[in-house]
């Protein structure tokens, strides 16, 4: 029996710490990162604040880490949108820092998230493969190609087996940034109308974060890749009337009005990201629906208040 380690970061954010949970549940030893401590979080948690490299040789040697799981970071466009060098310092910075010590010390895997945010945003609402070529709008999509392309290149000349998640909106327990569907789930038991701007030319494509931790374990797990990137969402746009419909499911007060200045959140320029290589390689599938995503959502929502 080994006592080897997987580390992973971002314990406080949405799938880093549904990660951290599947992954003790199954039993593995699990080693934690993220800028503060959890209270409750059953394992070590080395404090590490983005772009320190040195943080990464500690946590591999002392807890023999051999697999990462590379969730922290900055999680959205919607965060230091003032501060773009900063944001570029933490994302790209702290991700250069992991995969040089993954050179360094051998590591078995790194899984990083990219996004969906990396492709841009383009008339063309066709389907997008990740042969796609990336025309990123944001910094923070821009922070995304970037890193994709320092796996690509890692691995290329030294060998780093590193691997990319594009992920599309992920929705569920733990989400504390902007998410309509949170937002949905809040205004229905506070009887309040969602205001949401009318965006046709946009997509929606929601992805429950248990999917998308099902993605990062068959990742890990994983003998071989044929490529170092993989989409990960719900493999089709999801309209506006379908989510509220699952919503109103677990919350039958929910209710939207358009507005020109309403919610914009979780919406794409481009069409639904296709799945079929991760289907192929990892075995994914999407298994929670809306109303079952939205269900448990409410439950945790309702905790939270509770709590």
């Amino acid at each position: 029996m080994t006592n080897d380690a997987i580390l992973v970061t971002g314990l406080s954010g949405l799938i880093g710490g549904a990660v951290a949970r599947r992954l003790t549940d199954t039993g593995k030893v699990v080693v934690g990162m993220d800028r503060a401590a959890p209270a409750d979080a059953g394992f070590p948690v080395i404090v590490h604040d983005l772009p320190d490299l040195h943080r990464w040789h500690e946590a591999i040697t002392r807890y023999r880490v051999r697999k990462v799981v590379h969730a922290g970071g900055i999680s959205g466009p919607m965060l230091l949108q003032d501060a773009p060098a900063r944001l570029c310092d933490i994302n790209i910075g702290g991700l250069l820092g992991l995969l040089e010590a993954a050179r360094i010390h051998r590591l078995e895997r790194v899984v990083w998230f990219s996004s969906i945010l990396a492709y841009g945003d383009r008339a063309d609402l066709t389907g997008v493969s990740e042969d796609t070529p990336l025309r990123p709008s944001t910094i923070y999509g821009a922070t995304k190609a970037s890193g994709e392309a320092l796996i690509e290149a890692f691995h290329a000349q030294h060998g780093v087996d590193a691997v990319s998640f594009r992920v599309a909106s992920c929705y569920g327990p733990g989400r504390t940034t902007a998410c309509l569907m949170r937002t949905l789930i809040e205004d229905g038991l506070d009887g309040r109308t969602t205001l949401v701007r009318d965006a046709p030319e946009r997509t929606r494509q929601h992805i429950f974060v248990d999917d998308v931790v099902d993605a990062v374990c068959a990742a890990l797990d994983a003998e071989t890749f044929t490529r170092r990137v993989y989409n990960i969402g719900p493999g089709t746009a999801q309209s506006l009337d379908q989510i509220v419909d699952a919503v109103r499911c677990a919350v039958p007060g929910a209710s939207v009005a358009f507005q020109p200045d309403g919610l914009s959140w979780n919406t794409f320029g481009l069409g639904p990201l296709l799945i079929d290589a991760a289907r192929r390689d990892l075995g994914f599938e999407p298994r929670v629906s809306l109303t079952k995503g939205a269900a448990r959502t409410r439950a945790w929502v309702e905790e939270r208040r509770a709590a």
